[in-house]
């Protein structure tokens, strides 16, 4: 892939096309295609390297290896016999199909997955029989829709959520990615004070940390590409370098404060591990308590709600409760994810899911990422 000019389909968590696609603007002048729930743009390996290491609120990063009509086995044999499989996949790694069928002739998706693999296996001159399990799997995505069938290299490994820094975590834990989508959704890019009261085991002034002293999310994992047999390590360590010289100082207060102790030591530890615990001011105490000396900035929260509610306060009283304690802060915007509820007081600024609930972020401001 040196040299070569390939599709790229960004994952993302339905909700922050826009956001993530004005994060990607920053990285490629490539055109971009927006879709629910991804982003579509061509790129060379140093994008794809850079897009794996830097986008904070997309989910996985594909390559497109082709996309055809298939209506029957034989065809999708041959057709996914050609395909440049030396190029991403390393012989004796064990592979992992992930095959959704609709509309089509084709709707047996484990012979689809079978079929595919075999020309694989044709294609690199190998076995299923000679795969070392103790290697980390190749993913591959197939998707057939109306007889059209798309075939992508996950270029990620694990989901982009997991950076590499929780150590420790409280009861339903809100996802880096959601994190950093919400922050990017509310404009939020660390030159104003942030506070979380409800901040659990970190995650939201984490990320807001890293987003405020230009970290990127990924430098901390491993990504699936490394595994790749054209892997330049020589690039990616340069992209490291360059990025090591972005660090910039944190020059505003980023403020998180719980009443559990067990949670702010999560968060501490959390925050140690991903390098910017010296960034955050940590604080135990009541939510509803305003925060030593906080007139201006961001408040945004991911709190305790259905399970893990631990007071009689539903949702709509919930966000009542606390925006009403700074409707006399002019300078003062709020942020939160709670369930969605038509019985809100307002609509909200996004909808998303975080962990199979419908949620939505109910804010002060106006999100000027469209």
């Amino acid at each position: 892939m040196k040299n070569t000019t390939e599709q790229f389909f960004i994952i993302v968590p339905p909700g922050f096309e826009s956001a993530c696609a004005k994060e990607l603007s920053q990285l490629t002048d490539a055109p971009l295609t927006l879709s629910h729930g991804g982003i579509t743009f061509k790129g060379k390996l140093r994008d794809l390297y850079l897009t794996n290491l830097w986008l904070r609120s997309a989910s996985r990063i594909l390559v497109r290896l082709d996309n055809f009509n298939c209506r029957d086995f034989p065809s999708l044999y041959r057709k996914s016999l050609r395909l440049p499989w030396g190029r991403f996949i390393q012989p004796g790694r064990p592979l992992s199909l992930r095959v959704t069928c609709r509309g089509s002739r084709l709707i047996h998706s484990d012979r689809v997955a079978e079929t595919i693999e075999d020309a694989i296996h044709k294609a690199l001159g190998t076995t299923a029989a000679e795969h070392n399990n103790n290697q980390e799997q190749q993913t591959i995505f197939v998707r057939i829709d109306n007889d059209q069938c798309t075939i992508s290299m996950d270029s990620s490994g694990e989901l982009l959520h997991k950076r590499g820094y929780r150590v420790k975590s409280t009861a339903a834990p809100l996802r880096e990615t959601i994190a950093a989508g919400c922050l990017l959704h509310c404009n939020w890019s660390g030159e104003t004070p942030l506070w979380d009261p409800f901040c659990g085991s970190g995650t939201f002034p984490i990320e807001a940390a890293l987003i405020a002293a230009n970290i990127p999310p990924g430098r901390q994992r491993r990504f699936s590409f490394m595994n790749w047999p054209g892997f330049r390590q020589g690039l990616w360590n340069t992209l490291i370098a360059e990025a090591n010289k972005l660090k910039r100082e944190v020059k505003v207060a980023i403020c998180a404060s719980d009443l559990s102790e067990e949670a702010l030591t999560f968060a501490h530890l959390n925050a140690r591990q991903a390098g910017v615990e010296s960034m955050i001011h940590f604080h135990q105490q009541d939510a509803f308590t305003p925060y030593p000396q906080f007139i201006e900035g961001l408040i945004i929260c991911n709190p305790p709600y259905g399970e893990r509610l631990a007071s009689d306060l539903s949702p709509q009283k919930l966000l009542k409760k606390l925006t009403g304690q700074f409707k006399s802060h002019d300078k003062i915007s709020t942020a939160i994810l709670l369930p969605q509820d038509k019985q809100m007081p307002h609509d909200p600024l996004i909808t998303l899911s975080n962990g199979g609930l419908d949620v939505a972020l109910y804010s002060t401001i106006k999100s000027r990422t469209q």
